[in-house]
């Protein structure tokens, strides 16, 4: 998630216009995620049938999302092969498969995080600015100068994977994906679904907010607090889910436009 968010930003200082979907399982304390992303010089407003790649930091129960992520014979996969084989349910799907070592790359790199190597190699593929993603990285690592040299050098890594696999697909039938064209256009501003829905409650009215913190629901309520400070509204952190949407439901019999925002293990 944290690769695909910088990535976003990246392509946007760029000028590309994109859309991320974050997908995950149902645990309390993590497990398998996807960050399914699309990129394109022109305005997006969906994914698209297909994916031009996978990327593949490991496999964890990522054969839950198959469905969400289809692919081709024309669609490149970049797997770890230290993580295992890739799951029977993409390998049918027919795309081609190059190993890509991200966590041994990482490991070579003291302080540095397989993700942000598959952040390098996530742009290479895009074609983007080296300079734009170094300073997206820089202003999210900026807590001292020795994590944030490893994973420059974690990203350059995985610029240099790319290339090689670039390089290894050019013989391969069909041909490789092109990266995505230049925009040249200033760069785009970015927005989350969480902060969209909370502008447009406050917008709406809503004066009062009752919620527990839990992904991906703790964003919104991040958002919303200062934002509600500023047209003298109130946002309290319940104990719980039930007391918040009690409390939610006791402001709004007081005539308080009133939100809570939650998400549960495998309920919405």
């Amino acid at each position: 998630m944290t690769a695909g968010t910088l990535l976003l930003e990246a392509a946007a200082r760029a000028g590309l216009y994109g859309l991320m979907v974050r997908t995950s399982g149902p645990q309390i304390r993590g497990g398998e995620a996807a960050a399914l992303m699309r990129f394109s010089a022109e305005p997006i407003e969906n994914m698209d049938d297909r994916f031009d790649y996978l990327i593949a930091i490991d496999w964890l129960n990522l054969q839950r999302f198959s469905d969400e992520i289809p692919l081709d014979g024309a669609s490149r996969v970049a797997g770890d092969p230290g993580e295992g084989e890739m799951p029977r349910a993409f390998a049918d799907m027919g795309a081609c498969s190059y190993p890509v070592s991200f966590k041994s790359l990482a490991k070579a790199i003291p302080g540095s995080w397989p993700n942000i190597v598959a952040l390098g190699f996530a742009a290479r593929l895009l074609d983007l600015p080296a300079d734009g993603v170094e300073m997206v990285v820089r202003r999210q690592l900026s807590k001292g100068k020795a994590p944030v040299q490893a994973s420059l050098d974690a990203l350059q890594a995985g610029a240099r994977a790319a290339e090689a696999m670039m390089l290894a697909s050019r013989d391969q039938a069909p041909a490789a994906v092109a990266p995505v064209p230049r925009a040249q256009t200033r760069a785009r501003w970015l927005l989350t679904g969480n902060e969209a829905a909370g502008y447009g409650a406050i917008r709406g009215g809503v004066r009062f907010v009752a919620a527990y913190p839990i992904t991906p629901a703790t964003e919104l309520l991040e958002w919303m607090a200062p934002a509600l400070e500023q047209v003298g509204g109130v946002l309290v952190q319940a104990e719980d889910e039930l007391a918040s949407i009690n409390m939610a439901l006791g402001a709004s019999y007081g005539g308080v436009p009133s939100l809570t925002a939650t998400s549960g293990p495998g309920c919405h």
